[in-house]
């Protein structure tokens, strides 16, 4: 049995997909779930697929903020990679947030997943204790995104970013303040419609935003609101696709956060 280093093992990946031809339309899909974490806690992120049928060769990168997150390793791989005991990740870049991933059938036959199984995991400790989000996402680097199927042909790769939301000092801090505000939503996860109830315990001059994980505003409302709740009901034609948004209640120096799940 011949063993190869991530490095020799790239280098042939590389090599063999030269011989293929042009990228086709995007056939396969891979993605990272989201998850709301605490400060402090270790975590995993699961990277799955869906059209992942008669595949050849399969390389792409995790990214994430090393600011945010510190790498603690990777696990659950699935078993159609385990036929060959190579390296299939390259950890010289996780200081920077960077995992490399590449895997070769070399014995050109191919080989095939059900939709939404577990290609690996990646796991993760969130270091930053305020609240905040982030993405755990995909890019060319360090190893260069191709996989190819055993027609010979490189596929397109639809790629989804997950959301880690850092439930935070913020949120910390609200909860020694419980004396102001309140947020719940019913249904959540929604498709159509949730209900959202602020309910102020006391009166406040208060900003409520809705924005989506890269920070641009869908709604927004000022006001003076009397103790008791205030209630939003809020349609799918607000977000632009499912995803995670956050709604904010700024309340003088406290603010609130609650996560909306659209699917």
């Amino acid at each position: 049995m011949i063993y190869f280093t991530y490095t020799v093992r790239t280098i042939l990946a590389v090599a063999f997909l030269l011989y293929l031809p042009s990228k086709t339309e995007a056939q396969v899909s891979i993605s990272a779930n989201d998850l709301v974490v605490q400060p402090e806690e270790t975590f995993v992120v699961d990277v799955s697929a869906r059209g992942f049928q008669n595949i050849l060769t399969c390389q792409f990168s995790v990214s994430w903020n090393s600011v945010a997150f510190e790498f603690k390793g990777v696990e659950n791989l699935n078993e159609v990679f385990e036929d060959y005991p190579l390296d299939h990740f390259g950890f010289a870049q996780v200081s920077s947030g960077k995992l490399g991933f590449s895997w070769i059938d070399f014995t050109l036959a191919g080989v095939a997943i059900d939709d939404n199984d577990i290609l690996f995991s990646v796991r993760l400790k969130a270091l930053q204790e305020e609240s905040g989000i982030h993405q755990v996402g995909f890019t060319g680097d360090p190893t260069a995104i191709e996989v190819a199927d055993t027609a010979e042909n490189i596929l397109d790769v639809a790629f989804q970013e997950g959301t880690i939301i850092i439930d935070g000092i913020s949120n910390i801090r609200n909860k020694e303040k419980a004396g102001l505000v309140q947020i719940n939503s019913s249904p959540n996860p929604f498709t159509e419609q949730a209900q959202v109830e602020i309910d102020f315990l006391r009166p406040a001059s208060a900003h409520i935003t809705i924005h989506d994980v890269q920070g641009a505003t869908l709604y927004q409302e000022s006001a003076n609101f009397r103790s008791g709740p205030h209630r939003l009901i809020l349609t799918k034609d607000i977000f632009p696709q499912a995803g995670a948004y956050i709604l904010k209640v700024r309340a003088g120096d406290t603010i609130v956060t609650h996560k909306l799940i659209v699917i």
